[in-house]
């Protein structure tokens, strides 16, 4: 009997050690709280690492389509105002030229038709007064000379001999009277004549044709300040009507673009949600196969997670192996540029590209130029060395990436030429842009 007793308890004693105690089950759901706390904090952190560089990148759209708008504005505006200003010069070149001409010809003409249009006047006018004036003042002076010689010959000679040399002085007297008269005239009155007519004409012609001449200015000019003012605002209004659909097509680009950067913050933050839930729901499933299992031994603390390994010395230890293909497969798996940049200028990439076979396998090589071309603003002139070095090395017709080769390198091409048309561009780079675009071009039309 005893050696029953000592069996059954033998047998009591290992079905107990074959179940946990109750404490060891309460720890273990202390463990499954923090375990479900920290899926929690990881959700979190996971959605706050993923919007902030999509609000980031859809305000770099933002403030580049913006910049682009106010230099195409700026641009077209200082177009039109250089252009406003060459026509503006050249109407008042076209005003003087032409104002110039008509003082030009109103002064020739002053000065050479007038002139002789007054002497031809005076010559005609001086022989007709000559006769006029002659006949006026020939009965006055015959009559006091008649009455003087009359009295000085009778008081000397007697009253016989007046009447016969009355007679005969009065017949000599005319003609030699009418003579002097008509010559004395033209010496001494066309004089007189001229001045009186050059006197009349600098005081009353001159002053008037000024007048009319002033006038006739003052009417040319506003009516060329009324033509440049209307002209101003027509331009104006074509300068207006030219930019309003400049500005509503950019406004559509980009509320476009914000409408897109919303549309793949939500798919992202969508597919995050499906692999965290993935996620979640595969580490539920081992924490409720690791409950049900047995535990023969002595229940421990929560397991130690193992620390990240820091990705520098990781790729470092690689390299130092020259196992190249297999770090930049490790550098490119992370997605993140900076890594892949660090890791190509700690190797002799040129090298690696031109050697015989390439240590990189083709997948690679795609891979990299892919992910240098996504951030190509920055160390811009490195990247395009590496990008061309990687893009000879590329041979399209591999059976590996021969379906990726062709849509992978348009998009490379096309980020490459809208950098190049960046005006932060440097002329170096632009021609080492163009250089690689070339490259890439002669891959594809091989390709074909």
């Amino acid at each position: 009997t005893p050696l029953c007793l000592g069996s059954n308890h033998l047998h009591i004693q290992r079905t107990s050690s074959a179940y946990p105690p109750i404490e060891s089950s309460s720890e273990v759901a202390d463990m499954l709280q923090q375990l479900i706390a920290m899926q929690k904090d990881m959700q979190k952190q996971l959605g706050t690492i993923v919007i902030a560089p999509i609000a980031k990148e859809g305000k770099r759209i933002e403030t580049s389509l913006g910049r682009t708008m106010e230099k195409s504005i700026k641009a077209s505006i200082d177009a039109l105002w250089a252009r406003f200003l060459e026509e503006n010069t050249k109407r008042e070149k076209a005003e003087r030229e032409r104002m110039q001409q008509m003082t030009t010809l109103i002064t020739s003409s002053i000065n050479k038709d007038l002139p002789a249009m007054l002497d031809k006047l005076v010559k005609k006018e001086v022989p007709s007064l000559g006769p006029v004036v002659a006949r006026a003042m020939t009965p006055i002076i015959e009559k006091s000379l008649t009455s003087i010689v009359a009295d000085a010959v009778q008081k000397a000679v007697g009253d016989k001999v007046v009447n016969q040399l009355d007679k005969s002085v009065t017949a000599k007297l005319e003609a030699t009277l009418a003579r002097q008269i008509q010559m004395q005239f033209h010496t001494s009155v066309k004089q007189t004549l001229q001045d009186v007519l050059r006197t009349s004409f600098e005081s009353l012609l001159v002053p008037a044709f000024e007048q009319s001449c002033k006038t006739m200015f003052e009417q040319v000019d506003s009516a060329f300040q009324k033509g440049m003012s209307e002209h101003a605002v027509a331009i104006q209004q074509q300068v207006e009507a030219a930019h309003t659909p400049l500005v509503l097509t950019l406004k559509e680009t980009i509320t476009s673009a914000s409408s897109i950067t919303q549309n793949l913050t939500s798919e992202l933050l969508d597919g995050h949600r499906k692999i965290l839930a993935l996620v979640t729901s595969g580490n539920a499933n081992a924490q409720n196969t690791n409950v049900l299992q047995p535990n023969n031994g002595p229940i421990t603390g929560p397991p130690e997670v193992e620390a990240p390994l820091d990705p520098m010395k990781e790729l470092s230890r690689l390299l130092s192996e020259h196992k190249f293909d297999e770090a930049f497969t490790v550098a490119l798996q992370r997605s993140d540029v900076s890594i892949v940049s660090w890791l190509c200028s700690q190797v002799d990439l040129r090298g690696l590209c031109t050697m015989a076979p390439v240590p990189l396998n083709q997948g690679v090589l795609l891979a990299l130029l892919q992910q240098l071309a996504v951030d190509i603003g920055t160390e811009t002139s490195r990247k395009i060395q590496w990008m061309t070095d990687v893009a000879m090395a590329i041979n399209p017709t591999d059976q590996v990436i021969a379906i990726h080769v062709r849509p992978i390198f348009e998009q490379v091409y096309a980020k490459l030429a809208h950098h190049r048309s960046l005006p932060t561009t440097s002329p170096l780079d632009n021609s080492n842009l163009r250089l690689l675009m070339h490259v890439i071009n002669s891959v594809l039309l091989s390709y074909k």
